[in-house]
């Protein structure tokens, strides 16, 4: 069933028709809206005379739910035929693109590496001006360096080119 609230989600030409709050605002009963964004509801979880349902969209369009009488997220949604993935909305990204691993460098450690790099490079390049000629280790170090400081680049902009 959780395929439905995708499929309301998005169009056929791929415009988003409804947010997950909305759909889930549609699925329970005794909506009052407290605040933007933040709404009281019966649970259809139990036999809920007041509403005891807390429910608030997050910035990120991610609903967050909320039973006072103890009842869980996923029995709250299986209650209106949803699934715990439907809180959220779908992902910018391609069906089959890799996750985004997290940053294996902090940015602190990605200037000094980018600097000890550029240092080495500068060294290179003075000895090649200066009529140096570099041995092959010299050379392959220089390409390592090289490499190292597009790999910087590359995680300092998310895999996207500036």
């Amino acid at each position: 069933m959780g395929n439905l609230l995708r499929d309301n989600l998005r169009s056929d030409c791929g415009t988003k028709v409804r947010s997950p709050l909305e759909i889930i605002l549609d699925r329970v009963y005794g909506v009052r809206q407290r605040q933007p964004g933040q709404y009281s509801a019966c649970c259809s979880a139990h036999d809920d005379k007041g509403p005891s349902l807390s429910i608030r969209e997050g910035t990120d369009g991610a609903v967050l739910i909320h039973c006072f009488a103890g009842c869980s997220p996923y029995e709250i949604l299986a209650s209106i035929g949803l699934e715990l993935h439907d809180l959220f909305p779908p992902r910018d990204k391609p069906i089959g693109a890799p996750n985004r691993l997290s940053r294996l460098l902090t940015a602190g450690q990605a200037l000094e590496l980018l600097a000890e790099e550029s240092i080495l490079v500068a060294i290179a390049a003075a000895n090649v001006g200066h009529g140096v000629t570099l041995g092959s280790q010299d050379t392959d170090r220089v390409i390592k360096a090289a490499g190292r400081i597009n790999w910087i680049r590359h995680e300092a902009t998310g895999g996207h080119h500036a």
